[in-house]
């Protein structure tokens, strides 16, 4: 498997952020917010967008610690193909909650069209401050399972575009 760890490592937090039986090896771990607006890895946090077709959840409990942690306003992530997606987190207001099952307050699916998504060439989102439904930023975090192929291992799921606000450097 890609970037492989053990499940009992934390690679994603400050030794401090750490569960306490975890071995910690992170050397450089994400940011706290709101030191980080997008993250971008390999496979998911644990009970987002990881669902496996053997109806287990296959993400990474340490990386959810983080991203809750940091609250940028794009994670996206692959690896879990039947999990291809896109959904807005709400975090709990409760930022030192040590509970991730308590650590999303909601979550809204995006919705796509099929039809529109293949015509289109792509799943457009946008989460800008001229949208609709602009993201909170620091409430909200738009997580993106971007995983092109499904089981079979075909180029079958459409490329996410994504508009959103990010501050000049």
């Amino acid at each position: 498997m890609a970037f492989p760890y053990e499940h009992n490592e934390d690679r994603f937090n400050p030794e401090a952020n750490s569960l306490s039986y975890t071995s910690n090896i992170a050397t450089n771990p994400i940011p706290d917010f709101p030191g980080v607006d997008i993250i971008m890895t390999h496979g998911p946090p644990e009970n987002i967008l990881d669902l496996t077709n053997r109806n287990t959840n296959a993400g990474c409990q340490h990386l959810h610690q983080a991203v809750h942690r940091a609250r940028p306003k794009i994670h996206c992530f692959g690896h879990i193909h039947e999990g291809w997606g896109a959904q807005v987190v709400t975090w709990d207001n409760d930022k030192e909650s040590d509970s991730l099952a308590n650590s999303i307050e909601s979550s809204r699916k995006i919705h796509v069209d099929g039809a529109e998504m293949y015509n289109e060439r792509a799943v457009r989102v946008d989460i800008s401050s001229s949208s609709e439904m602009p993201l909170r930023m620091g409430e909200q975090t738009l997580m993106v399972n971007a995983a092109i192929m499904n089981v079979r291992h075909q180029p079958m799921n459409g490329p996410w575009l994504v508009e959103l606000d990010l501050q000049c450097a």
